[in-house]
């Protein structure tokens, strides 16, 4: 799809931040019984895609400065900036976007080679991303954990990385959501904004590198990259620091402090993290206690119950019930076990 910069060409722009107000005139036939777009307030816009379109659909965007996530969990989708490098992305992935002044590019989403096409895209000005986080441009070009992505030629950054189970949960909270109340409804408004500001700050927590922490050497990030993708892939398998190393073709030493550079923690608190993640999504669904330890990779049930109650306050049967657990930000853990 090299030639997809010619392929948008000619066509209106779209502005991703005036999409809710402008409608579904402005999207492709095919994709707009997919599509549902949201703004709970002002300066925030969410767009939710969902369905089998049964073709590609390829746009020019253009606007102000702003700052977006987007979790693609099926399909496939390229981006780019005017001039820019080109962002091919897969099922499974967070794309962040972010400009510091106006800017334009394309994007083409594909929902014709794997049939169907799930993405949540959250989008708000730079203005408003700085007001909520703190975060200015160059905080995010130093700090964000990723292969490449910087566009310094237009003030720009597009990047793209793994999405979590706990990010790609609350994408499917996001589409499966509901409501189609035309008018205005506060309760509405209140869980769109409450689950848009959950997924940036899961977002962050996981690809926003501490403050004062160097990043590993460019060579080394697109296989710690790969490491944590191989862990949020194949969580039930019994990872060692050393086959995970292997796997990716990085020496232990170098993947441990990799991850304590890019993501704030140790391989086994990553890998741990990841499990409960997925522990919480299965016990709230109903699935068993004995069940989601094992389909989780803890071998031990009663190893499973005491480190899903001292990282999450309850115990898994309480989760099952419906009680909300409190997973902690970070995980402790200076090896894998």
């Amino acid at each position: 799809m090299a030639g997809n910069a010619e392929i948008v060409s000619g066509q209106p722009a779209l502005d991703p931040g005036k999409l809710p107000e402008e409608g579904l005139d402005h999207v492709h036939e095919d994709w707009r019984h997919a599509v549902h777009m949201y703004q709970p307030c002002e300066g925030l816009c969410i767009s939710c895609i969902n369905g089998r379109p049964g073709s590609k659909w390829a746009f020019q965007a253009e606007g102000p400065s702003a700052f977006s996530v987007n979790i693609l969990l099926e399909g496939r989708m390229q981006a780019a900036f005017d001039d820019g490098a080109v962002l091919d992305a897969k099922a499974g992935s967070a794309i962040m976007m972010a400009t510091g002044s106006y800017a334009k590019g394309w994007d083409v989403l594909d929902g014709q080679s794997e049939g169907a096409f799930r993405m949540v895209s959250i989008h708000m000005p730079q203005t408003a991303m700085a007001g909520l986080t703190g975060l200015q441009m160059d905080d995010l070009r130093s700090r964000i954990c990723t292969v490449a992505g910087d566009q310094s030629h237009i003030d720009a950054f597009l990047g793209v990385m793994p999405a979590s189970s706990g990010l790609q949960r609350i994408a499917c909270d996001l589409l499966g959501f509901g409501c189609t109340y035309p008018g205005p409804c506060i309760s509405r408004d209140l869980y769109l904004r409450a689950k848009a500001f959950e997924a940036i700050a899961c977002f962050l927590r996981e690809n926003l590198a501490a403050q004062q922490v160097v990043l590993p050497v460019p060579a080394d990030r697109p296989h710690l990259i790969d490491a944590r993708a191989l862990l949020e892939k194949s969580y039930d398998q019994d990872w060692t620091v050393q086959t995970l190393a292997r796997a990716v073709g990085l020496n232990e030493k170098r993947l441990q402090s990799g991850f304590h550079a890019m993501y704030g923690c140790s391989v086994y608190a990553c890998l741990t993290r990841i499990r409960l993640d997925v522990a919480i999504t299965m016990l709230q669904r109903g699935t068993s206690v004995t069940e989601t330890a094992i389909s989780c990779g803890f071998a031990n049930l009663s190893h499973f119950s005491r480190l899903f109650r001292t990282h999450t306050g309850i115990s898994p049967k309480q989760c099952a019930l419906g009680i909300t657990p409190k997973l902690q930000r970070q995980l402790a853990g200076d090896g894998l076990q």
